[in-house]
């Protein structure tokens, strides 16, 4: 393969960037930010939501705890997904498929047109939906059950990724002072300073191969 190609959707850039570990992510897959995608509409969204929360309108606790600066910047500054390079049908029907928004199929329907028309590059997909995957893996659309196997990589597999490359201590450091962003982070490192590494190791496990069960084989293969 002459190079790999990572769409990342709005709720990885926005936990990985809050964690600190959206750079580090980039650098265990060796990928420069110009081999990223992400949705033309994300700078607008992460603008949109740093305003209400500066206003006071966002009530949610998590809210709080998103480094919205970093996100914003990401948003702004990474390449984004065009209009031309996505399989318009697919797109389409996706739309249709309840649990699956409109970003999540303009995702889908990007790498589906990268994998259909250029064989040099591999292409995958970094989410924090669990009900997009549910959702993609029970729609009955034969392109996507041949072509997306195996090519996507769920929040908890990539806080595995650093977790591997980085030391467990450097991620909890990390990650514990806004664990509440996340619900299962917050789940794995529960206890704080005092979370072990055998207890989040056995937790991120534990959620991966229960997403594995729910969504066939279109999750990635990591830690196997």
């Amino acid at each position: 393969m002459a190079g790999c190609l990572y769409c990342i959707d709005n709720d990885i850039i926005q936990k990985l960037a809050t964690f600190s570990l959206f750079e580090e992510t980039l650098d265990i897959f060796s990928v420069r930010s110009t081999d990223v995608r992400i949705l033309t509409t994300a700078k607008y969204k992460f603008r949109r939501d740093w305003e209400r929360l500066k206003a006071g309108r966002y009530r949610k606790h998590k809210a709080t705890m998103i480094n919205f600066e970093k996100v914003v910047t990401l948003a702004e500054t990474l390449p984004q997904i065009v209009e031309a390079t996505i399989d318009v049908d697919l797109f389409s029907q996706l739309s249709e498929v309840d649990g699956i928004d409109q970003g999540e199929a303009a995702l889908t329907a990007h790498v589906a047109q990268v994998l259909q028309k250029d064989d040099a590059v591999d292409a995958f997909i970094l989410t924090g939906d669990k009900r997009y995957l549910r959702a993609l893996a029970t729609a009955e659309l034969p392109l996507v059950q041949e072509n997306f196997v195996h090519r996507f990589w769920c929040l908890e597999q990539l806080v595995l990724l650093n977790i591997r490359k980085y030391g467990f201590e450097a991620v909890r450091e990390k990650i514990v002072p806004v664990r509440d962003c996340d619900q299962a982070c917050k789940v794995v490192f529960g206890s704080g300073e005092l979370a072990t590494e055998s207890n989040a190791l056995s937790a991120l496990n534990a959620y991966i191969e229960t997403l594995r069960d729910e969504t066939g084989q279109l999750l990635h293969p990591y830690p196997a």
